[in-house]
This record gives structure tokens, C-alpha cells and sequence, in this order.
């Protein structure tokens, strides 16, 4: 049960129950009652263009910050300014370069999601230290990585707890049943330890408040207290938790990887779509003239499996402050399919003389090799007049979509199957390779001896994360 001041006075009654604290105001002989469940924990739903972030925590991030040699002549501190501007100032050009605006200091401070999200949530909480918020995400996306609907649990210590955490002998703030995790709230009205939320736990307040704090690059879409789980739940005792974990208790996550084709790149989608032009380092001569779609659907399905197994040489070695952490190459991949956007393939300059044509479809996708010609072959709209399903480059872009879906992805996992993909479309590897990197678990071994390729973060999108039907959730908009 909750617990709340037990100062009242003429014009204030307090009543508390389980489940929340209501007030009633007593003015003259009028009663108002007014409803405000009082929470401490929530969870966010958001989406961000991860162009100008180092990821969701940085904890992949190299150190960014140029270490300081130690000098005997350390007089000239006018000389160290000049440079350091003259740092930042490149850093600046750079990003106007490369399109859209730096939100934020152009100092060398690795600049995440998380921590712009927690900076603004320090204000509404009453300039608390930003380090008592605590963030927990369903996942953690890389540099320059997307999302449209990453859920993220939050939570504030209070000043005690702060303090009992920040020391040495905090031992005591561990999970009672699993000491590799923190202690979090046991329930979204816990207080024990925790903060009530702002603005009296006005949850579509805080929407509001927050998307008119946060940079351009970053919403809130909605926003839930920290949902339920069922007792009988088997989520409780699988991870030995005790309340809901926006990363454990996820059934599966689905991500989507854009890329395109074609001899002049959509400048208004280039932050959002991998373009094969061949001028690219990770993919040298890759410039889609020898694109074959068929063998791009057979390399995806290669991937799908309703089991889990290995797939470690799809991984990553990880990096910054996660270099030495052990994680499972095990996973489970439902989903892998090619999808090309089903419109006509008009550039943006071009596309907007075409808004009231009849000829352009309603659906947006549509899987590739789903229909059958006359000659029982996969069709593929895109496809030239000739019966080869490589695809006849124009000045409009062809763009695909590669969706994977599964119950847990590795560091780089998706931009090293979307690279496997593409590079056995352009020829550069073979269907083989990729069968024998999956059962043996490195490169190399294969047919063409290819080294991997690692498709480039701007055409990652975490696009979709669910829960199993016992974990409820209240979403509020703001």
C-alpha cells in the first residue's frame, strides 16, 4: 500500500488504498474529488533519427574526449584554446556537409539519446542530479541507427538511495534474487526508494512537456506507468525478476534496413537509405548494375529459422565501454524478407509532379517474388522488359526494404545479414558463403573466400518491439 504525508488539515482530506491515493478537497460544503494515481516508474515510447547520435547509450562509442599529454611548458593556454576551436569549428563544417543541423554542442562530449532524454527529465523532476535517473531500454541502438517505436523504462532515486548507490558499499541496492541486476521498482507506485513522477504523475503532461524540451531529432510518443505482469506469468521466473523489464520480458523485435539503386541518390532520403553507387568503402564496386532480386530473396531466407541456432559470425565484436562483456551468439530469426516500395520509382524531385496519378498504388510494400508470371516465374515489378530479374538502372531510385524479425539480435547483427544480402545480389558473394557461415561460424570458408560486409547504420530502423498478452500496458499520448 502506498504511503503518503499524514499532514492534513481543515481543508484537505488524504484517503489511500491499494491501488492509488486519491484527494478530495473539501471547500465549504462542496466536495471535489479529484483522481491522481501516484507512480514512480513509467515507460516510453520513442522514436528519434539517430543520424547526429552516438546510439541509444554510447556504451559501443569510442573514448571521444582527446586525452591531454602532459607538457613541461603548459604557459601557453591561448594556443590550446585556438586549437580547440579550430577542432570544434571542423566538426561543425563537417556536419553541415553531410546534411542537417547538430542539435547540441559541437564539443567533443559523445552525444546519446538516453542522456538527452534523462537532461530534460532532470528539469521536470526539480533540477535533480541527472545521474538518479535510470533508464532501461528494450534495446540499444547504434551509432546512427534509427527508431519509431523504442520502449524505455525510466525511474528517479531519491537523494538516500542516490547516495547508498554512489558508494562503495552499495551492495546492498542488488536485486534480491538476481545480484547481477540493480534494484528497480517492484511495482509502478513503488516508493520505497523511488521518486514519484512529475507533475503529480500526469503522464500526458509529461508527453507534452518533454517533446517541447527535447531536440528536433527526438519525440515521445507516448508514455505508460510501469506495466503489470501476471503472477502466473512465466516471465517472473525465466529471468528471476520481480516486475517488468523492458528488455527481458520482449517477445520479439522487428527491424527494417532501407537500401537503394540507381545512378543518382534521393538527396532528401540519403540520411535514411544505404545507396549502391559503388563509391562506398564497406561495399567498393557494389553499384547495383548486376543487382539480382531473386538471388536477394533466396540469400534472405536463408536466415529464417523457427528454432534458435548459432549465429555467431554475424555478430560483432563489441567496443568502448561493453569490450569485455560476454553475450550469446544464440538467436531465433522468424522473419527475413526483401520488400521493394510499391510506387513508382520516382525520385523526390519528381515525385511530387506525380501526387495526383492514378497509377500510384495505396499499398507502400509489397514482398518480393509474391506473384507469379504467366510462365509460373517470381514477378518483380521493378524488373526490366527481359526475362533476367537484374534491374535496368535509371535516374530514379530503386528502393528495398530488408525486414527481420527475432527474439534477440547481436551487436551489428542486421547490418552484417543486410550486407550478406547485397553482396550476394551484386554478385560479389555466393548463396554457399552464406550457408557456410552459418554452420560454421566464421567467413572465409566459403566458396568465394569473400571477406563480410557491414551495411552502414543510416538505413537501420528499429521499426517494432512486443510483449507477450500478460505484460499490460496503459499508453497515453501527450
Amino acid at each position: 500500500m502506498m504511503m503518503m504525508s499524514t499532514s492534513i488539515n481543515d481543508d484537505t482530506i488524504a484517503i489511500a488504498d491499494d491501488d492509488n491515493i486519491e484527494q478530495v478537497t473539501k471547500r465549504k460544503d462542496t466536495l471535489i474529488e479529484i483522481n491522481h494515481p501516484i507512480y514512480t516508474s513509467a515507460v516510453l515510447k520513442i522514436a528519434y533519427d539517430g543520424t547526429h547520435f552516438n546510439g541509444w547509450t554510447g556504451g559501443n562509442a569510442a573514448d571521444q574526449t582527446p586525452k591531454q599529454k602532459n607538457k613541461k611548458n603548459t604557459h601557453n593556454h591561448s594556443s590550446q584554446d585556438q586549437t580547440q576551436k579550430r577542432r570544434q569549428s571542423r566538426r561543425s563544417r563537417t556536419l553541415h556537409r553531410k546534411g542537417g543541423g547538430w542539435y547540441g554542442s559541437t564539443s567533443n562530449k559523445v552525444r546519446t539519446v538516453e542522456e538527452t532524454i534523462r537532461m530534460s527529465l532532470a528539469k521536470v523532476y526539480g533540477n535533480v542530479n541527472p545521474k538518479q535517473i535510470v533508464f532501461d531500454a528494450c534495446s540499444r541502438t547504434d551509432a546512427g541507427v534509427h527508431a519509431t517505436s523504442l520502449v524505455a523504462q525510466f525511474y528517479c532515486y531519491t537523494d538516500e538511495a542516490h547516495a547508498a548507490r554512489s558508494s562503495d558499499n552499495s551492495t546492498g541496492l542488488q536485486h534480491s534474487l538476481n545480484s547481477t541486476i540493480p534494484i528497480r521498482p517492484k511495482a509502478k507506485n513503488d516508493d520505497t526508494m523511488f521518486v514519484q513522477l512529475p507533475f503529480n504523475s500526469d503522464l500526458s503532461k509529461l508527453v507534452y512537456v518533454l517533446n517541447r524540451m527535447l531536440p528536433p531529432d527526438v519525440r515521445i510518443l507516448e508514455a505508460s506507468p510501469m506495466p503489470i505482469i501476471d503472477s502466473t506469468s512465466s516471465l517472473l521466473t525465466k529471468y528471476s525478476i520481480e516486475a517488468f523489464h523492458p528488455t527481458l520480458c520482449t517477445t520479439s523485435k522487428t527491424y527494417a534496413y532501407k537500401f537503394s539503386i540507381g545512378n543518382i541518390q534521393d538527396p532528401l532520403r540519403s540520411r535514411f537509405v544505404w545507396h549502391l553507387d559503388g563509391s562506398s568503402n564497406r561495399a567498393m564496386g557494389m553499384n547495383g548494375k548486376n543487382f539480382d532480386l531473386d538471388l536477394a530473396v533466396q540469400a534472405a531466407r536463408l536466415f529464417e529459422c523457427s528454432e534458435a541456432r548459432d549465429y555467431a559470425s554475424f555478430g560483432s565484436v563489441m567496443k568502448g565501454n561493453e569490450k569485455n562483456r560476454d553475450r550469446s551468439t544464440v538467436c531465433t530469426i522468424w522473419r527475413c524478407d526483401v520488400l521493394y516500395e510499391n510506387r513508382e520509382q520516382l525520385p523526390s524531385w519528381e515525385l511530387s509532379n506525380r501526387v495526383g496519378d492514378a497509377t500510384v498504388t495505396t499499398e507502400k510494400y509489397e514482398s518480393c517474388g509474391s506473384r507469379l508470371n504467366a510462365d509460373g516465374s517470381p514477378f518483380h515489378p521493378l524488373e526490366s522488359s527481359s526475362s533476367t530479374s537484374r534491374l535496368s538502372l535509371s535516374n530514379s531510385p530503386q528502393t528495398f526494404t530488408v525486414v527481420v524479425t527475432g527474439d534477440r539480435f547481436m551487436y551489428k547483427m542486421v547490418r552484417n545479414i543486410v550486407g550478406a544480402i547485397v553482396a550476394v545480389a551484386c554478385g560479389h558473394n555466393q548463396l554457399a558463403d552464406i550457408q557456410n557461415a552459418i554452420e560454421t561460424g566464421c567467413w572465409g570458408n566459403g566458396p568465394s573466400g569473400s571477406r563480410r560486409i557491414c551495411a552502414p547504420a543510416r538505413g537501420l530502423e528499429l521499426v517494432e518491439v512486443t510483449y507477450p498478452d500478460d505484460v499490460h500496458f496503459e499508453w497515453q499520448s501527450g
